[in-house]
């Protein structure tokens, strides 16, 4: 038997799972196969369209952006409407946005049974209240958006909360959106245009959470295990992250290496740190002048001598205060077991400057005999 006539004999629900890994416009395309493949797509349960716009030529992409939403339509309408719509996914790269029909596309999914909406439109776009009261919502994941004044939020069921570049003409209440999800376990929120009117609640449920502006407390994702975060972020810390097993920090050029440490001091089970090390064009100005030295604290963090298995640093110089840091966590991890130091690919290092960076840290006292030392260079 042929490979694709094995294929063909699988039922409908594992086809229809191979099918949901593919973009909406490849799965219909698959209705010329066969007979047992012509009518297949319109029983799935997923909408997933991507379209990428010519920024530079105006006619030929509104021309494309028509098109493309005349496809959208006719797969919309040729569905089965019978069945669930469980996962929407609308990606959309034009300005030349057709708010009316994305909206129409976005209000019956809500209505009905989806579990899975993730948009990524552009700011002509405003996003329906209604969604912030579906019910059915498991994964809302929205990428440049603006929301309506929203009044109510009731998403009992969602777990994955993705929040990227949103804008509201009023401000959208994040202590408001946070309360109408009880169950969340994936909070992501960057670029957020927030007005705080209510008190934000304790979130039990959280394991993730990426918080990259002053947003709100971070004792809300004190229980978390994994933690991307900011280091921009001033606020007193008066507790500890307790379950805390991945942190993940973006540090930039005022180079707090102290404050690193003192963030570590409220994380006592730590097992893996990366740290982003993000310079401006101020710190090229001063290239060539005295660098920081920083003088090291009385004491090490408990997750530093007992806990930490793996440390990354992205964007790596070699500057004097970036050699302190890695020398210092060699020196004092018991039981590290990965020291990864990550270079910029587009760096102007030559192969003398690299060697030098590799030998200079190789020569550090390491404080764990299973330490290795890797050097990687990241894009």
């Amino acid at each position: 038997m042929m490979a694709d006539d094995i294929i063909s004999s699988f039922p409908d629900e594992i086809l229809c799972h191979i099918l949901s890994f593919l973009p909406t416009k490849h799965v219909v395309a698959t209705s010329v196969l066969s007979k047992r493949w012509k009518f297949l797509w319109r029983s799935l349960p997923f909408f997933d369209f991507h379209y990428d716009g010519d920024l530079f030529d105006y006619d030929r992409n509104n021309e494309a952006y028509s098109h493309f939403l005349h496809s959208v339509d006719s797969f919309l309408l040729s569905r089965d409407r019978d069945e669930p719509l469980h996962r929407f996914r609308l990606r959309s790269d034009s300005t030349y946005g057709h708010p009316v029909s994305i909206q129409r596309w976005i209000t019956p999914a809500v209505s009905g049974s989806v579990r899975h909406l993730d948009l990524c439109l552009d700011w002509g776009f405003v996003m329906p209240s209604v969604v912030f009261s579906c019910k059915t919502l498991v994964v809302l994941k929205l990428t440049f958006i603006r929301v309506e004044n929203t009044f109510s939020v009731d998403l009992p069921l969602l777990k994955i909360l993705h929040l990227n570049n949103i804008s509201s003409p009023e401000g959208l209440d994040l202590s408001q959106l946070l309360s109408g999800c009880p169950n969340l376990e994936d909070l992501e929120v960057k670029g957020f245009i927030s007005t705080t009117k209510g008190k934000f609640i304790t979130l039990p449920k959280l394991v993730r959470a990426s918080i990259l502006e002053d947003l709100l407390p971070l004792e809300v994702v004190k229980d978390v295990e994994v933690l991307f975060l900011d280091s921009k972020y001033q606020q007193i810390l008066d507790f500890d992250f307790q379950n805390l097993v991945r942190l993940e920090l973006i540090l930039q050029l005022s180079k707090d290496w102290l404050g690193v440490l003192e963030v570590l001091e409220h994380c006592p089970k730590l097992q893996t740190l990366l740290i982003c090390i993000y310079k401006s064009s101020f710190d090229t100005f001063l290239a060539g002048h005295e660098e920081v030295v920083w003088s090291y604290p009385q004491s090490v963090p408990a997750c530093i001598s007992s806990h930490l298995k793996t440390c990354s640093l992205k964007y790596y110089s070699g500057s004097i205060d970036e050699i302190q840091f890695a020398s210092y966590i060699m020196g004092n991890a018991k039981y590290l077991r990965i020291m990864k130091i990550c270079i910029d690919s587009e760096s102007h290092f030559t192969f003398g400057e690299k060697l030098h960076m590799e030998r200079e840290l190789s020569s550090c006292m390491k404080s764990s005999d299973t330490c290795t030392l890797s050097f990687e260079y990241s894009s």
